[in-house]
């Protein structure tokens, strides 16, 4: 955290998708994130900028792997209900390639979901998702229901 409002982060991700031929591509993914934060009364407002990279180990750019550098940009508003566990957020995000800007966008997300805090550390989610492709003759379109489980590690002062 930089200041209340203001956060800077990071991530690493290891995935194994398994193809239609049951092999597996092994694709390893690092992010950095800006994120801005506004309270206004019982109304939070997060802003989230994220460069993305992602790539598959093993293959070489000669072999066919495509090195994705991907633009995402996320608004989510979530709303503190009085005397209410459950409060809703949404939330949309933009893709865009990096390496390609004059393509445009090129996947939109739309996100409604709700968090439970089991403890000041442990929160509990659930959420349902809409993923559409932009800019195909083709688009695909994924929903998805999702349920999620934080623990976050704080140092001691």
């Amino acid at each position: 955290k930089i200041s209340k409002q203001f956060a800077l982060g990071g991530g690493l991700r290891y995935t194994a998708d398994r193809k239609n031929n049951l092999s597996y591509d092994h694709d390893f993914r690092f992010n950095f994130d800006m994120h801005y934060k506004q309270k206004i009364s019982r109304l939070t407002l997060n802003f989230r900028l994220r460069y993305q990279n992602e790539n598959e180990l093993g293959i070489s750019h000669a072999e066919g792997d495509e090195v994705n550098h991907d633009w995402r940009f996320r608004m989510e508003t979530e709303y503190n209900i009085r005397n209410w566990k459950l409060d809703p957020y949404v939330a949309a995000e933009i893709f865009s390639d990096a390496s390609a800007l004059k393509n445009g966008l090129t996947k939109a997300r739309f996100t409604l979901g709700t968090e439970y805090s089991l403890s000041k550390r442990s929160d509990f989610g659930a959420f349902y998702r809409i993923e559409r492709e932009l800019g195909e003759t083709y688009p695909k379109t994924t929903y998805i229901v999702g349920l999620n489980y934080t623990y976050t590690l704080k140092n001691k002062k």
